[in-house]
């Protein structure tokens, strides 16, 4: 009788360190979760904060009302600084999310009119300049502000699919 106690406590105790393990790979699972929707939120959240500064604003506001002919004109009559200013957020922002960085519904939410308007600006001189640069160099080109045109492509493809529903 002695030892089905011992049994049954015994029993018993590892039934509970087995479930105490259980229990902590759950809660360490559910933490982990959420530290990586709390980090892509952050990381949004700093870009968010870029696109609220004067700078960007700005440039963002003259890239959308230039009007040039094409790629050489643009440089001519507005230089690279506006292009390099904006394209370093769209980019960033394509890259983040190609590598499921930040979250695509969050980040076409917040910035879907900006983009749509702005690449479509100035989609005829990216294509211009990436033939140029493209004849300078075959075979060895990276496409010109190519996450910008991912992030493009994505922003309008969720704008099309919530237009369907």
């Amino acid at each position: 009788m002695e030892g089905d106690k011992i049994l049954d406590i015994t029993s018993i105790s590892i039934v509970i360190a087995a479930t105490s393990v259980v229990v902590a790979v759950i809660f360490a699972i559910l933490e982990l979760r959420t530290a990586a929707k709390q980090r892509k939120s952050q990381v949004l959240m700093n870009l968010y904060s870029r696109f609220g500064s004067s700078d960007f604003a700005d440039a963002l506001e003259r890239i959308r009302t230039c009007e040039y002919e094409d790629y050489n004109d643009y440089l001519k009559k507005y230089g690279v600084s506006d292009l390099y200013l904006v394209g370093s957020v769209f980019e960033g922002l394509g890259f983040l999310m190609h590598r499921e960085l930040v979250d695509k519904d969050l980040a076409s939410l917040f910035s879907s009119s900006e983009t749509l308007i702005t690449w479509e600006k100035i989609k005829p001189m990216v294509e211009e300049a990436r033939k140029q640069f493209n004849q300078r160099k075959p075979g060895n080109y990276i496409p010109m502000l190519r996450w910008w045109e991912y992030f493009y492509n994505e922003v309008k493809n969720r704008e099309e699919s919530l237009l369907k529903t």
